[in-house]
C-alpha cells in the first residue's frame, strides 16, 4: 500500500515537474543560426603593397559561421579569390612537326584562407558585427594554352607561387530579407606578410608562346570591401 501511495503522489506531481522544466530559461543566444554568405569583393592594396605598384583587384569571397550558444560569438571560415591581373595573346606553338595557332593566357591570382571569430551581439533583422581574422594568403600565376585545332580542355602550367600569413579585423552588418535570406556589407583590414608576386604590368608573351615577367616583393596589407547575399540555417 505504501508503494501505491508513493506512485500516486509521483503521478500527481508529474504535471508540476514538467511545467517547472518548461519554464526553465533557455541558454542565452540559443536561438542564433548558422550563416552562409557569398559576394563580390574589392581588394585595395595599402601602404607598402600599394607603393610597390600593386593595383586594386576584384573577385569574390564566401564565408560560413556557426554560433556559440552561451556567448554572442560566431566561429567560421572565410575564403576569397581575386584576379590581380593578366594578359592573353595569339601564339604559334610547335606541335610535333607542325606549328599550330592558339590562345595563351597568363593570370595572376590571389587566394585567401582565413579563420574568423565574430562578435554579433544583436540577432534581429539588422545584425551588426565585428570580427578577428587570421590565416594564409596565396599569390599564384599560371599560364593556359588553348590550341585552335584541339578540343581538349585548356592546359595550365603554374609559373609562380608564394604563401604568406595574414591577420586583421572586419566590421559588417547583416540585413535580413525575411527569416532565411540576408544581404551583407563588410569592410576588412588585413595585415599580410611579405611575399614575392608577379608584376602583372611586366608580363610579356612572344609569338612563339614564351612568357616573361618581373616580380615585386613587399608586405601585402589590404583593405577589402565586400557586398553579398547569404542565408541563415
Amino acid at each position: 500500500m505504501r508503494s501505491c501511495r508513493i506512485l500516486a503522489h509521483l503521478f500527481l506531481l508529474a504535471p508540476v515537474l514538467v511545467s517547472a522544466q518548461s519554464d526553465t530559461p533557455k541558454p542565452p543566444f540559443s536561438n542564433r543560426q548558422s550563416t552562409l554568405g557569398v559576394g563580390l569583393e574589392l581588394d585595395v592594396p595599402i601602404d607598402e603593397f600599394d607603393h610597390a605598384g600593386a593595383e586594386s583587384f576584384a573577385g569574390f569571397s564566401a564565408n560560413v559561421t556557426a554560433p556559440g550558444r552561451m556567448l554572442p560569438f560566431d566561429y567560421g571560415f572565410d575564403f576569397a579569390y581575386a584576379v590581380m591581373g593578366g594578359k592573353n595573346a595569339r601564339v604559334n606553338i610547335p606541335v610535333d612537326t607542325v606549328v599550330e595557332e592558339g590562345e595563351l593566357t597568363v593570370k595572376s591570382k590571389m587566394y585567401s584562407y582565413m579563420g574568423q571569430v565574430r562578435l554579433r551581439p544583436l540577432n534581429g533583422r539588422v545584425s551588426p558585427y565585428i570580427e578577428g581574422m587570421i590565416g594564409l594568403r596565396q599569390f599564384t600565376t599560371r599560364t593556359g594554352l588553348d590550341l585552335d585545332s584541339s578540343t581538349d580542355p585548356v592546359s595550365w602550367d603554374r609559373k609562380a607561387n608564394a604563401w604568406t600569413g595574414a591577420y586583421g579585423w572586419a566590421a559588417g552588418v547583416l540585413v535580413g530579407l525575411g527569416p532565411t535570406f540576408y544581404i551583407e556589407g563588410r569592410v576588412e583590414r588585413l595585415w599580410g606578410g611579405r611575399a614575392s608576386y608577379v608584376d602583372t604590368d611586366s608580363i610579356n608573351i612572344s609569338d612563339s608562346g614564351e612568357v616573361s615577367y618581373g616580380t615585386l616583393s613587399s608586405a601585402t596589407d589590404v583593405v577589402n570591401i565586400h557586398l553579398g547575399i547569404g542565408l541563415r540555417f
